[in-house]
């Protein structure tokens, strides 16, 4: 690159200084990070998941409902709604869903949000298997989800998936949602594990 080692040294130390890296000893290595930096590595968060997920089910074991209320109050707290990105102001909003009789390209614009920005785990993949009464029930299978594989000791992610869906949906349609897991496939391969999901709108 053309600079010389006690460029870079002096670079560092300004760097440092100003608490825009930070240093870790990895043996004889120095390593630096940015103190900006936003990624947690998968091989940590996924495992921690599971434990978390794991202990849930074993401490209150048999409680699905309790486990949707946690999906639900966390997109409460959380509170993204791509809604926001097409109206002007809450009111327009309102007006716009209030007089929906089709509700099929609400569900697929919400696959394609869920695909898209699925900060849970951005591996797992949502398709459509069929809608029912006239587009207000929709039927959905999850794949590839690393908690699917080999135990239903994770099963925790997707009642609280449920609980999301049910909030999210909820308040970017104005209308009660119900969303309820129909079956569960376990299996070592991965590609063989599913979950299904029914959606439906209640009025």
């Amino acid at each position: 690159m053309g600079y010389s080692k006690n460029t870079v040294s002096k670079y560092i130390a300004v760097l440092e200084a100003t608490n825009k890296i930070y240093t870790k000893s990895v043996g004889r290595y120095k390593l630096y990070f940015s103190t900006k930096k936003t990624f947690i590595s998968r091989e940590i968060i996924i495992p921690m998941y599971k434990a978390l997920y794991k202990a849930i089910k074993e401490i209150f074991p048999f409680q699905e409902e309790k486990y949707k209320e946690i999906g639900r109050e966390l997109q409460n707290n959380f509170n993204y709604r791509y809604s926001k990105r097409f109206f002007k102001d809450e009111e327009t909003r309102r007006k716009a869903v209030k007089h929906i009789k089709n509700f099929k390209p609400h569900f697929d614009y919400f696959i394609e949000v869920f695909n898209a920005q699925n900060v849970l785990q951005d591996t797992i993949q949502v398709n459509l298997i069929r809608y029912e009464n006239n587009n207000k029930r929709g039927l959905f299978r999850f794949t590839n989800s690393d908690f699917l594989e080999s135990t239903d000791d994770h099963i925790f992610h997707f009642y609280m998936i449920a609980g999301i869906i049910e909030s999210y949906l909820g308040s970017e349609l104005d209308r009660e949602i119900r969303c309820d897991i129909l079956d569960v496939n376990i299996s070592k391969k991965k590609e063989e594990c599913y979950v299904d999901m029914s959606i439906d709108i209640i009025e």
